[in-house]
């Protein structure tokens, strides 16, 4: 399970464009145009992407990818969102560091 996990959360996290997010976000041709104004527990989240503000989108954004398949647009520069990110980051490690141990 972890060998699968591994490769999932790393492309999550090389994704530097937001696909898709939630329509509570408002997106625009692949874009987030707002950021949602709810927190969302650490539970309910299994990766993220970032968006960056290069022209083609307008915000600079974090998307939360969640365990239902929903995206949420974030404002990076929140407290609570950069603590998931580095939870995140942290498991990721944790993940690859026992993939490494099982090889």
């Amino acid at each position: 399970m972890a060998q699968i996990c591994v490769p999932v959360l790393t492309l999550i996290m090389l994704c530097t464009m937001g696909l898709n997010c939630s329509e509570a976000a408002s997106v625009r041709r692949g874009c987030c145009t707002m950021y949602s104004s709810g927190l969302v527990p650490m539970k309910a989240i299994r990766g993220f992407s970032i968006q960056r503000n290069n022209g083609k989108c307008n915000i600079n954004a974090v998307i939360l990818h969640t365990v239902k398949g929903n995206n949420i647009c974030v404002d990076p520069s929140l407290g609570w969102v950069s603590n998931i990110i580095e939870k995140l980051k942290a498991q990721i490690k944790v993940l690859g560091n026992q993939q490494r141990k099982n090889q």
